[in-house]
């Protein structure tokens, strides 16, 4: 069994790579989302927003099923979970404690005036827990959501797995009706959330990442009627934005788009992988190597970034280039920096 898939390593880089742009866009969101940090709404900027937000994290969570279906293949259950819990709970608990303060203080200087210095603000980041947001300055998990989700989605599905793997013993078709159940309800539960968080949803896509994107000879049916699923993805993600945006009055269309964007974007999107970036290289390895530590890092340098650059009273326009130059370029660094430090590299999750 092959230990990397190129396409799939290559597609999580790019995809991660969005994030900058997208949490740069929030920032000018027209749906009245504080933000840690937010200026005023543009609709061009924030369309960008709606244009990713339907599949950009199921495709993440499927990836990662994708992933887990070659690490438990080769280790089993019990080491996949043990890793998982190494390589993603020491980041969760690092970025919590050290990374998302730096939000929160950016969030409660620029929406509350607080006048205090960095390290006065922890008294206020531990104590004022609220939404989990910190958009107010206080606790919040921020963008190590995703990491605290993925440990659980990936120790139930281990579960799930043992389960479905003793049952389809005697019964070839379990898979098949598994398989089945998981689009039926990935796509049922898509407005279905936990803390703001479609958690439900991102189980069933780790699941189809695990036991049916992870076979070539799947994808390589999909990639036969891949533009079929590219022409849906581009035309109901577009019509999502205009919907939603700039004219706001047809939610049931709106809400249509939003579920088409989603499920023909995941597809679309692997299809795309595997047709155009199906290859590796020096440079392709070592950015798939950093993703996660490009995940955790990129946050914190937009926010402050926007934040800094708003001193200087340059126009919001203005911000947003800047800051998207400056902060791809900072975020690239920090990587480079953190990877050759062997000490710090533990903390964000690289192995050594």
């Amino acid at each position: 069994m092959k230990s990397r898939v190129n396409y799939i390593d290559n597609l999580r880089t790019v995809t991660v790579s969005l994030l900058i742009i997208y949490h740069l866009a929030i920032s000018y969101n027209s749906w009245g989302e504080a933000n840690y940090i937010f200026f005023q709404s543009v609709n061009p900027i924030a369309s960008i927003v709606v244009f990713i937000s339907p599949w950009f994290m199921p495709l993440m969570f499927l990836l990662a099923g994708i992933s887990a279906s070659f690490s438990i293949k080769k280790r089993g259950c019990s080491d996949f979970t043990k890793e998982r819990f190494k390589r993603l709970g020491i980041p969760l608990l690092f970025g919590i404690t050290v990374i998302n303060p730096i939000l929160s203080f950016i969030a409660d200087k620029s929406h509350n005036g607080y006048d205090g210095n960095y390290f006065e603000h922890y008294s206020v980041y531990f104590t004022r827990i609220t939404d989990l947001t910190g958009y107010d300055g206080g606790f919040t998990l921020g963008h190590f959501w995703f990491i605290a989700v993925l440990i659980i989605i990936s120790c139930i599905s281990c579960g799930v797995i043992r389960v479905i793997d003793y049952l389809s013993k005697n019964n070839r078709n379990v898979k098949l009706v598994i398989n089945c159940m998981n689009i039926i309800l990935a796509i049922a539960s898509f407005d279905i959330s936990f803390l703001g968080k479609r958690i439900p949803t991102y189980l069933c896509v780790y699941l189809l990442g695990y036991y049916l994107f992870s076979k070539q000879d799947f994808i390589e049916k999909l990639v036969s009627i891949q533009w079929l699923f590219i022409a849906g993805f581009v035309i109901s993600s577009t019509m999502n934005a205009i919907l939603f945006v700039y004219i706001g009055d047809y939610e049931l269309l709106n809400n249509i788009c939003n579920y088409i964007s989603f499920a023909t974007g995941i597809p679309a999107l692997i299809c795309f992988g595997k047709t155009y970036l199906d290859y590796s290289n020096t440079i392709s390895s070592y950015c798939s190597k950093l993703s996660y530590v490009f995940y955790i890092v990129h946050f914190p340098i937009v926010v402050l970034c926007q934040y800094f650059i708003s001193l200087t009273g340059v126009g919001c326009i203005y911000n947003f280039v800047l800051s998207l130059a400056i902060s791809t370029i900072v975020t690239c660094s920090a990587c480079y920096i953190i990877d050759k430090n062997t000490i710090i590299s533990i903390l964000f999750g690289l192995k050594k």
